[in-house]
């Protein structure tokens, strides 16, 4: 299913809705990001994608499922976003798959519920951090019983390098080490990355006090005691 993905085209269907990148399992817009166009060499990420998809095929048919499955119970947290893409993924699996899904719109409280009792095949909604840095979401993403692993996913590898992440103090050893991470993950897949936001600030000359080039996401920018009016 990570294959299947056409993520250039999901960018395309939320676009009046909210702006957005690809990015995979690491954050598209940190120093130890894989550069875009690096990225976009991988199968998953091309524009063009019938190698990726040839290859998800070949991996279906490997595991049985060259047929296809039906009847997954795809649960859509109740946002525009979420909404335009569960119809455009429901349909890309479909096609290129034979993969056949059931979307379930909840509220946002009722998504969560579900999925953090593992009522779901599918489900799709955000997920967030804390910081950028690799070792707060490695964590709490994609560790053992993290608060924001909703597959339940474990992979012994990978939580090895994740604590070795957290204690290495050498930036360009850390860096050979998330790209070592990133590649279990594109490997075996904990869930399926659709793109990120990209999130524009604006504001008036005589608004002082602000520095946008140290905020990180939306919540970042909701404390105004250090703002003043010239």
């Amino acid at each position: 299913m990570h294959l299947a993905m056409d993520r250039h085209t999901l960018v395309e269907v939320v676009k009046d809705t909210a702006p957005m990148q690809v990015g995979g399992f690491v954050y598209p817009f940190h120093e130890m990001s894989t550069p875009r166009a690096e990225l976009e060499k991988k199968l998953g990420y091309q524009k063009d994608i019938k190698p990726a998809v040839q290859e998800a095929r070949r991996l279906m048919k490997e595991a049985g499922y060259g047929q296809g499955i039906k009847g997954l119970d795809f649960v859509v947290r109740d946002a525009n976003t979420f909404k335009l893409w569960a119809v455009a993924i429901q349909a890309m699996l479909k096609e290129h798959l034979n993969i056949e899904c059931n979307l379930r719109v909840v509220q946002i409280s009722q998504w969560f519920d579900e999925v953090g009792g593992g009522n779901f095949d599918l489900g799709i909604s955000a997920i967030v951090s804390s910081l950028m840095d690799p070792s707060d979401y490695f964590s709490a993403w994609y560790g053992k019983d993290g608060p924001q692993n909703y597959s339940y996913w474990t992979n012994p590898g990978f939580h090895d390098l994740a604590n070795q992440i957290e204690r290495e103090l050498d930036d360009n050893r850390r860096k050979t080490m998330v790209r070592k991470a990133e590649d279990i993950l594109e490997q075996d897949p904990p869930l399926i990355p659709v793109s990120y936001e990209q999130i524009y600030d604006a504001w008036y000359n005589k608004v002082k006090g602000q520095n946008p080039s140290t905020y990180f996401g939306i919540y970042d920018v909701v404390r105004w005691d250090q703002v003043w009016l010239a």
